[in-house]
């Protein structure tokens, strides 16, 4: 779906269209639940935030007033989302069994890139993220991480200079 179509959309499910409400859901909703899942590396957890998300999403569309901006709206959601459950975790004792166990990615022998960037500092895997699997624009980034462009611009550079030492001091040892 093209920016065009769903700013259309997007002002369509606003004046109360459940069409184009539903043609929203079901192409935005897988992306923003691997967002959330890259996030929190838990698969249940992933899906309350996605659906918590969402729920938001539908309560809340009416009022947003760039209709232009809704992937970034929506992810940013997501991110808020997180934090907040985080806050959460971390305020349960650690005798709370019901955390669930962190989210194992297969790994790949071929190139286990995914291991490198799992390494990389939070914020600036989450950039990397949007950036390269969602497609965000930087200004996009900015707003679903609440910081200036050129703090994403940085943390991308560092994203991708520590990524590109790791790659070499893995090509060296083999």
């Amino acid at each position: 779906m093209n920016s065009t179509e769903l700013t259309l959309k997007v002002l369509d499910a606003q004046s109360g269209c459940k069409k184009s409400f539903a043609y929203i859901c079901e192409n935005y909703y897988k992306p923003s639940f691997r967002f959330a899942m890259k996030l929190s590396k838990h698969p249940d957890l992933a899906k309350d935030i996605t659906q918590e998300a969402w729920t938001t999403v539908a309560k809340d569309i009416k009022s947003l007033k760039e209709p232009s901006v809704f992937k970034a709206w929506l992810f940013r959601i997501i991110y808020r989302r997180f934090i907040d459950t985080q806050r959460k975790h971390k305020l349960q004792s650690l005798e709370d069994s019901a955390v669930p166990e962190p989210y194992q990615e297969e790994e790949n022998e071929e190139l286990d890139i995914s291991r490198y960037i799992n390494q990389l500092p939070e914020n600036e895997r989450y950039t990397l993220y949007l950036f390269y699997f969602e497609q965000m624009s930087l200004s996009e980034i900015a707003v679903v991480s609440n910081v200036a462009v050129g703090t994403v611009k940085s943390r991308l550079f560092r994203a991708r200079a520590q990524l590109s030492i790791w790659l070499n001091e893995d090509e060296v040892r083999k």
